[in-house]
């Protein structure tokens, strides 16, 4: 699978299984969308392979690690931040950038929820 986002005015979501250094702001904005000045990521699904790991940095400071399931299984969860109205931390106006290891069959989706 290529790293797919779906745009939409107010929200990206982000389907991705290979690296991407840098998602940009540009990037994440929809057709006819206005000028998104940030982007906060609210919501995070995985399934990581027993031996992958994936790495989410803010402008190349690294922000949330998700581990693999050394037992032999996938590991598949989601994280919720914006049930607590916060976001994952780092600068919300830096491009998101994503680092895969050991990721066979294995699935990131992140939800992000864009500032005007």
């Amino acid at each position: 699978m290529a790293n797919t986002l779906t745009k939409m005015f107010g929200r990206t979501i982000i389907h991705a299984d290979t690296d991407d250094g840098a998602i940009t702001l540009t990037e994440m904005t929809a057709t006819g969308e206005g000028t998104v000045t940030g982007a906060n990521i609210v919501e995070i699904f995985y399934n990581i392979p027993p031996t992958g790991t994936i790495d989410i940095d803010r402008g190349g400071t690294s922000v949330y690690k998700l581990v693999g399931n050394a037992s032999g299984a996938h590991l598949v969860g989601h994280v919720d931040f914006q049930s607590a109205g916060i976001v994952l931390r780092g600068t919300n106006t830096a491009d998101i950038g994503l680092t895969f290891t050991n990721f066979t069959n294995g699935l990131l989706t992140l939800i992000v929820h864009k500032e005007h």
